[in-house]
């Protein structure tokens, strides 16, 4: 699958300015600081995982690390959920190709594990449990969002890019297709062995 290019900057950035502006006098400046201070940061993080995840991973991290010093950690957790959520679902469109392939069950399928070949979630670890043409489970065994998070001791961020997952599938097809994770506690953010992703097609019997 080709890969398409958005800088989500342009788009997290002013977002960020906007919720910013009340928690301290210049936020501009402290996203510039943050911005050239990050190749520091990115030296702290384990080399075990790959520079290009590490560069995409590296500056929100660093944004939320001095977040929790400056405005403290439960205003600095609702503002990157909202950033993260922002520009995690505008990559998830463009990364499910939803303005160019049409939308029907079979091609999210697809997608999925396409994108997991060769998207964002690339360096995680998929099982295709089931494919059917009404009912489609995977389990991820390994996530390496989980694994960067805990190691530089913010594993809270984990379930935001899971919440992604649960805002983007179920909008995909609405009323037709659900996604689910088979109930609550099914993550590795939760201390399982394995996320479980369940899409399902509606019975459209009255």
């Amino acid at each position: 699958m080709p890969a398409t290019a958005i800088d989500l900057q342009k788009i997290t950035t002013p977002l960020l300015l906007h919720m910013l502006r009340t928690e301290m006098r210049f936020p501009l400046i402290f996203l510039l600081r943050c911005k050239l201070t990050v190749g520091r940061f990115k030296k702290s993080i384990d080399p075990r995982f790959p520079a290009e995840f590490v560069e995409i991973v590296a500056l929100p991290l660093w944004v939320y690390v001095n977040l929790k010093a400056a405005i403290g950690p439960d205003k600095a957790f609702e503002i990157m959920r909202v950033t993260i959520l922002t520009g995690g679902l505008a990559q998830w469109n463009f990364q499910y190709q939803t303005t160019s392939v049409e939308r029907t069950f079979a091609n999210l399928c697809d997608l999925e594990i396409q994108v997991n070949r060769a998207g964002f979630t690339r360096w995680n670890t998929l099982n295709v449990v089931e494919r059917t043409d009404k009912r489609f489970e995977i389990k991820i065994t390994r996530c390496l969002y989980h694994e960067v998070f805990t190691a530089m001791g913010v594993p809270e961020l984990t379930p935001i890019i899971c919440q992604i997952d649960n805002a983007a599938f179920n909008s995909y097809l609405p009323d037709q297709v659900t996604f689910n994770r088979g109930g609550p506690g099914h993550r590795i953010a939760d201390g399982r062995s394995a996320c479980n992703f369940i899409w399902e097609v509606a019975d459209d019997r009255g």
